[in-house]
């Protein structure tokens, strides 16, 4: 793994975008607690409007502290679920694992942007891992086939607009 040190968090999550775009491989950025994850939220967004594979993960307080107001602790995982849903794994779009064991195997390969915010006394447990044999991740199924119908429908409409208006890509 080559890590690249950034001055913000923003400019990680950025980063990690464009890292996704420009190879096709899954893009990852990491931030603090608090502060530090709220400033993902941005290039987050941005990744799940143009469809782009990444991972954020994001520290979080002990989960003896959590719900406490503890220093730095923020719910950026139910601040991410209040705003437009922007990431897609888990049935609430992101996750907080609550021990060791919960730490997803849907960032094997992500479709859109994935977060996973993880307590610091989680991170210091010890485990083994081993690649699940098959993943099957909920959410994000894009059409890959046209349908020949809806083809013809829009050239048939292209065709008899004056002054047609295209809007392509979105995601």
């Amino acid at each position: 793994m080559r890590h690249v040190l950034v001055r913000h968090e923003q400019g990680a999550g950025h980063a990690a975008t464009g890292y996704a775009q420009a190879t096709g491989k899954v893009g990852v950025c990491m931030a603090t607690s608090g502060p530090g994850a709220t400033n993902l939220v941005t290039p987050i967004a941005d990744a799940y409007m143009d469809s782009v594979p990444m991972v954020a993960i994001t520290g979080q307080q002990s989960r003896a502290l959590i719900g406490t107001d503890a220093f730095q602790e923020a719910d950026i995982t139910a601040s991410r679920c209040r705003s437009p849903s922007t990431t897609c794994w888990s049935p609430t779009r992101s996750t907080s694992p609550r021990d060791r064991r919960g730490v997803p195997p849907g960032v094997h390969r992500p479709a859109r942007p994935v977060l996973v915010d993880i307590p610091k006394d989680v991170l210091q447990e010890q485990t083994t891992f081993s690649w699940p044999p098959e993943i099957k991740l909920p959410g994000y199924r894009p059409t890959t086939r046209p349908h020949g119908k809806q083809i013809r429908e829009a050239a048939r409409l292209i065709a008899a607009a004056r002054r047609p208006v295209l809007y392509v890509g979105g995601g």
